[in-house]
């Protein structure tokens, strides 16, 4: 079996569209030129510049060649600065290996298929997505979501490393990531947090057309079960947190920390904490630093006296930074000062975020799996299909 070669730096569809549309009628060497110009600089360790804004940077590094330069800013201002010149090796790639576009008489044309995908054919789209391991990751997530990408990593890597031309760890998970921040961009997943979990509109999608992915894909029927349970535990757990003894609260944020690989974990609130409820330290690189965390259990936001507190209380503590975890929100005013130049960093854990930390952990919930059976028609009828070359076998006159 030939391997495929997947989309590198895979774009958002729209973003392919978008890419498609500008490109129509332009020449392919003055595209490619183009890319070779910006490429010079990116790969010039001694011409360090910013690349955040191409209104900037496009007519300074590109002012020696003027096609070049038009062409760049085409791309950014036509795309309403979706699609950054500097990166459209991605969408360039989408484009041709789909089929959406060919090189006619030098110039790149949008083709009948690339025209059916500006259109929205969703027959298109789902072979892309098929090729593209896509759909294998939208079942994935629908199996195993809410969850983390590591989650999905183990399929997704026996699906390159025996499908595709993929092999090194590092390319595998890159271009997981582009197909997680696709189904992102799409709405067939959602992501909260660094946890992946599918949507109404994924589940249509995958049930239209999962038969062409994973053929371990799961019933959709199955899923919107399991989401409706899952998003049920999540109002419980939600619930429960809200109506837990305080100290009790402060030992389930000690437990949580001890989760995420935090060491040294010590609840100390009480009188004369200082708004300090827990001290932990954290692994940062070769080094570990002492942090500090306050648990407010409590419905409502968490206002900017509380930060202001915690940070004051760092040196209590030799802590070089805090965390504030509560059930409700923040306000704001609290948010703003989190993170300001010369202040010691103090960490937000809304509710939803809290809930998130939890399930991740299995802490206040408790996975279950079930057995689900299929009828499998295609074993059955290899097993007719042998049988009836045994009988033909069996009247078949010998030879003489």
């Amino acid at each position: 079996m030939e391997k495929r070669q997947l989309t590198p730096d895979l774009p958002t569809y729209e973003i392919g569209r978008r890419f498609l549309q500008i490109m129509d009628g332009v020449s392919e060497n003055h595209y490619r030129t183009m890319r070779e110009d910006i490429y010079a600089h990116i790969r010039n360790p001694k011409d360090p510049f910013n690349w955040k804004d191409p209104d900037d940077w496009i007519p300074l590094l590109l002012k020696n060649n003027e096609d070049s330069r038009v062409l760049a800013l085409r791309i950014w201002r036509d795309s309403n600065q979706l699609v950054n010149p500097r990166h459209t090796f991605g969408p360039y790639y989408l484009c041709t290996i789909h089929q959406l576009s060919s090189v006619v008489n030098g110039s790149i044309q949008i083709s009948a298929r690339g025209k059916r995908f500006l259109a929205g054919d969703e027959t298109v789209v789902a072979e892309m997505d098929d090729y593209d391991g896509l759909l294998l990751v939208l079942a994935e997530v629908a199996a195993k979501g809410p969850g983390r990408r590591r989650e999905f990593e183990e399929s997704y890597t026996e699906f390159c490393r025996a499908q595709t031309t993929y092999a090194a760890d590092s390319s595998i998970i890159s271009s997981l990531i582009y197909r997680l921040n696709n189904l992102v961009d799409r709405r067939l997943i959602d992501k909260s947090g660094h946890s992946y979990q599918i949507t109404h509109m994924g589940l249509e999608h995958l049930g239209r057309y999962g038969s062409t992915g994973s053929k371990d894909a799961p019933n959709p029927a199955i899923s919107r079960l399991a989401r409706a349970n899952n998003a049920a535990a999540r109002r419980e757990l939600a619930e429960f947190l809200q109506t837990m003894d305080p100290y009790a609260f402060e030992h389930l944020i000690k437990l949580l920390l001890v989760a995420m690989g935090y060491e040294n974990v010590e609840v100390v609130g009480g009188v004369g904490d200082k708004g300090v409820d827990v001290v932990a330290d954290i692994a940062l690189g070769i080094s570990s630093v002492r942090e500090v965390i306050q648990a407010k259990r409590q419905k409502g936001n968490t206002g900017r006296p509380v930060l202001d507190q915690l940070r004051g209380s760092l040196h209590y503590f030799q802590a070089v930074r805090g965390t504030i975890v509560t059930t409700g929100g923040f306000t704001k005013g609290t948010k703003d000062a989190a993170f300001v130049p010369g202040a010691a960093p103090i960490t937000l854990i809304d509710g939803d975020t809290l809930v998130n930390l939890l399930i991740e952990h299995d802490i206040g919930v408790r996975r279950r799996e079930i057995r689900i059976l299929e009828f499998d028609a295609e074993s059955l009828s290899e097993i007719e299909s042998e049988a009836e070359m045994e009988v033909a076998a069996l009247v078949q006159p010998e030879s003489e």
